[in-house]
């Protein structure tokens, strides 16, 4: 039995930022998907210092965040593949952007819509992994759940229209980086922007490799965008970095 235990949103970008890095790494894990609403608790229980997901058990103890538990398993790869670009001083901007803006505003642009106008639509995201027991419970209280990651997320029409402007201005700012018709955002090989590029804009691309994504139900005006965006550099360029590199 793994003695590596990573919990997590099935549904959250950041969580399959993690998830991807420890499979490309060669890092041997349990996965453990939990119940929002329940997640406060068990982070507690576990140690951790925030509510956050993702969150990793190991030997050395806790490790909160995706970017933290990234930075863990580039320590211990055990295949001996690495992710630190070869620029590593020019890639600190572009993965706090990533992170910060195009990461933050996808998420808000998706649950500004599926969350206030199509709860039913995110339900089964959350349940279809779960136990029996954390299933009913989140069934029985996603009306409460919903709202309170509403309110919590700052979510609604305008904040939606707000961050579908943000996500088109990120959009533009990627196709720039592959204007050159390179492969990856920066240099000649696979790194941790293409990973992070790639998992934080999966609802968008909803690529076929993403355990959770290739099959979301998303939102009508989503879908629109979708279909609008397909053919962008960067949307190809994300098909390319799942198909290639997701389950190598």
């Amino acid at each position: 039995m793994p003695s590596t235990h990573l919990y997590i949103f099935p549904i959250s970008h950041y969580c399959e930022k993690a998830c991807w890095t420890l499979d490309y790494l060669g890092i041997d894990y349990e996965l453990h998907y939990v119940a929002p609403g329940g997640h406060g608790n068990l982070a507690e229980e576990l140690g951790a210092e925030g509510t956050s997901l993702p969150i990793l058990v190991g030997a050395d103890g806790v490790v909160q965040g995706s970017d933290k538990i990234i930075n863990w398993a580039e320590s211990c790869s055990r295949n001996g593949r690495s992710l630190v670009p070869a620029d590593a001083t020019s890639a600190v901007d572009i993965e706090d952007r990533l992170n910060d803006v195009l990461g933050v505003h996808v998420r808000r642009m998706y649950y500004s819509e599926a969350l206030v106008e199509h709860p039913h639509t995110v339900l089964p995201i959350f349940v279809d992994y779960l136990e029996t027991e954390d299933a009913k419970f989140v069934q029985d209280t996603w009306e409460f759940i919903a709202a309170a990651m509403v309110e919590r997320m700052d979510l609604g029409v305008e904040q939606r229209q707000e961050s579908r402007e943000i996500v088109a201005e990120q959009l533009d700012w990627l196709d720039s980086l592959l204007d050159g018709g390179q492969s990856y955002l920066l240099g000649d090989d696979f790194s941790l922007l293409d990973l992070s590029a790639a998992a934080l804009l999966a609802p968008l691309a909803t690529p076929p490799e993403h355990p959770t994504y290739g099959g979301l139900q998303v939102p009508p005006l989503m879908a629109d965008d979708i279909a609008v965006w397909a053919q962008r550099p960067v949307s190809r360029y994300v098909a390319s970095m799942y198909r290639q590199h997701r389950n190598m």
